[in-house]
């Protein structure tokens, strides 16, 4: 029998098969790099939430502002009614107000419902008293006592995140379209009246009775200036109470912006920390594998920390 061929001592060894953990360890990096990828993806996006729910609350606040401007200049409106209809019932001789001349569209149900209005006094007379749809979430109702108590400003945030925004924005919906339809209903009513007015301010000069119907077309015209203060001054409070709805969506608004404030911040968190497990992992892969660039990467690193240190000092204290 022949001999076996001597085998040679520098013929390589095959390697032997690579373990679960060896291979884990390559594919370590990659994966915790990826995962950082996400990570700072998912921040972006949270502060692109956070930054949305912030404007909104701006468009919140100017809302807010336009109705607490309105119902202050129907304010203003209802007190000017106000004294003007005083200076002419003083004028008139505190003579009651008659209204026998008829408009044209005197039978027309706007127009009888407008002398009613005119001529009537308490329950029957009008603007009737209007009031917007009861809100019936509690947390709602308790957002807006804090706001009028004048809670600190962390408080209202924490009720406002409890708040639930679906049942908000129904709430103000509801309470525009009220408003809305007030507005409708009573238009032409007012406008009636205002012919009413202007009808007996219709006097001849040559009535022999034209004095004593003066003092109450004088008398007329301060009512119908009554009438347009009770009307202001409803529509007043309509305003003020669309205003507090719209300020409880700011605090709502202000809350969810900051919940996806600080989501996107423990996110970034989360990112930096991937980040480097994987340039932990890469160093120890490469320093495993006896190669010098894990030396170099250990140089980057050092640098982008220094620089990012020197990122973080506050300008006050650079000597520059």
């Amino acid at each position: 029998m022949a001999d076996a061929a001597p085998t040679n001592p520098e013929e390589k060894k095959p390697e032997e098969p690579k373990g679960f953990f060896d291979k884990a360890g390559a594919a370590l990096p990659i994966a915790l790099t990826a995962l950082a990828t996400v990570f700072a993806s998912m921040s972006n996006g949270a502060l692109q939430q956070a930054m949305y729910w912030k404007s909104q609350a701006a468009q919140d606040q100017s809302k807010s502002t336009n109705q607490w401007s309105l119902a202050g200049f129907k304010r203003d409106r209802a007190l000017t009614m106000q004294t003007a209809a005083a200076q002419l019932r003083a004028i008139a001789g505190y003579a009651p107000a008659k209204f026998d001349t008829q408009p044209k569209d005197a039978s027309a149900p706007d127009a009888q419902k407008a002398r009613a209005w005119l001529t009537e006094r308490g329950e029957k007379g009008g603007p009737p008293p209007v009031k917007l749809p009861d809100v019936d979430d509690e947390k709602i109702k308790e957002l807006r006592e804090a706001i009028e108590s004048r809670e600190p400003e962390s408080e209202l945030l924490k009720k406002a995140g409890r708040v639930d925004i679906t049942k908000l924005n129904k709430a103000i919906d509801d309470a525009e379209k009220y408003a809305e339809q007030t507005d409708k209903e009573w238009s032409p009513i007012i406008g009636s009246a205002n012919g009413w007015v202007r009808a007996q301010l219709q006097i001849k000069t040559d009535d022999p009775d034209a004095a004593k119907k003066s003092a109450g077309a004088t008398a007329a015209q301060a009512a119908g200036f009554d009438l347009e203060e009770r009307r202001y001054r409803s529509e007043s409070r309509l305003n003020q109470g669309i205003a507090f709805l719209y300020e409880i969506r700011v605090k709502v608004s202000a809350a969810e912006s900051d919940k996806h404030r600080k989501k996107s911040e423990f996110l970034s968190y989360a990112m930096l920390v991937a980040q480097i497990g994987a340039v932990a992992s890469s160093l120890a892969l490469a320093r495993k594998q006896k190669s010098a660039l894990w030396l170099f990467a250990a140089m980057v690193g050092l640098v982008a920390i220094l620089v990012g240190g020197y990122a973080l000092v506050p300008a006050t204290m650079l000597p520059f």
